[in-house]
């Protein structure tokens, strides 16, 4: 009997994997969409603890076949109001790291795979620096690897504000397209950092009604293999903490904050982590190729007003405001140029001339 639970186990991993590799390819197709310009910038946001960096490893290992320890973990203290952004370009990985199956697959298009910033340490806190230093990141106006202490030592050498003064040039492929928000099954809800984002993201341009953050947000529950049942291959004794009742509370209590009762099984995903460089999982990898596949999803068409449909006034201050910056120099003085032009061309034509 026992030998037929080990053989019905193996065809289980067997055709997990299988599916890992038809998910690989798939995400494979992803990196070669005509239409993706620049990978997905994918933001980690969540208490310290929860499983951000476990997550960001556990994703290296599932696409390229060998763990490696690269994000680090268990900085600072919980409820720490601390935060330090880890900067890992396409997941992570590098053209070096890839086993010979996932060479074979996205060895020619790795470089599309999403960037991922991990935001570590940030607490419960609820204040208008920590929104400030949201906005600025979501917005795609920090450099990667800046230090987050020296932006806080910005705020507090001078306002909450000054960040937007100081920083103030965009850069598309800085711009987060994806928040994913971790809680853990282990630990209670942040609500404090869940409103401060929430309202963040709701914030929009008075002039077109159109918001300032186009982002999707996603929630990622960690820690998962503490839950009973919930593991199908456990390779050592099970240390499950949790029962399925109280899972399904927390699950439950996630779905209210973010009020996605209605598509929990489309932004929900219940997550489990390698713990340091431990035997292959098939299940683990599942889920972190799954979350990949899903991260790279074209974003959905949001309707949206055409500049050409806007009232003249309008469209001059969006584009006004668009001259602030450095990078519209050029613009803002071929348009003088040309407001003067058609001014003195309509004076010539205008003024009659004398014989």
């Amino acid at each position: 009997l026992i030998e037929m639970e080990d053989e019905e186990k193996k065809t289980m991993e067997d055709e997990v994997k299988k599916t890992n590799e038809a998910l690989l390819r798939e995400i494979a197709d992803l990196c070669k969409r005509e239409d993706r310009k620049t990978p997905e910038v994918i933001l980690l946001l969540g208490s310290t603890g929860v499983g951000k960096s476990s997550m960001v490893n556990t994703i290296i290992k599932a696409l390229t076949g060998k763990y490696f320890y690269r994000a680090r973990s268990g900085r600072g203290l919980v409820g720490s109001v601390t935060l330090t952004f880890d900067w890992f370009d396409h997941c992570g990985i590098a053209t070096n790291d890839l086993q010979s199956l996932q060479q074979k697959v996205i060895g020619d298009c790795w470089q599309q795979l999403p960037n991922i910033i991990d935001a570590g340490g940030m607490g419960g806190k609820d204040s208008p620096d920590i929104q400030e230093i949201l906005e600025v990141v979501l917005g795609g106006f920090i450099p990667p690897e800046t230090s987050i202490t020296h932006l806080q030592k910005l705020q507090s050498d001078n306002y909450v504000g000054y960040l937007k003064d100081k920083y103030n040039n965009c850069r598309k492929e800085w711009k987060v397209t994806k928040v994913v928000f971790v809680a853990t099954c282990s630990q209670m809800l942040p609500t404090d950092l869940v409103d401060v984002l929430q309202r963040t993201l709701k914030t929009f341009d008075p002039e077109t009604g159109f918001l300032h953050y186009d982002v999707d947000v996603f929630i990622v529950i960690t820690k998962c293999d503490l839950v009973q049942g919930m593991k199908r291959f456990p390779k050592a004794e099970s240390k499950e903490t949790i029962t399925a009742a109280q899972f399904k509370k927390t699950e439950q209590e996630i779905a209210n904050v973010f009020n996605i009762k209605g598509v929990q099984k489309h932004t929900s995903i219940n997550w489990m982590s390698y713990v340091g460089d431990s035997e292959d999982d098939p299940d683990i990898d599942n889920i972190a190729l799954q979350f990949i596949k899903q991260m790279m999803q074209p974003k959905r068409q949001k309707n949206r007003i055409k500049l050409d449909t806007m009232p003249l006034i309008m469209r001059f201050k969006l584009m006004l405001k668009k001259f602030k910056t450095k990078t519209h120099f050029y613009q803002m003085c071929a348009l003088i140029v040309g407001i003067i032009a058609v001014v003195y061309v309509y004076i010539a034509i205008s003024t009659p001339l004398k014989i």
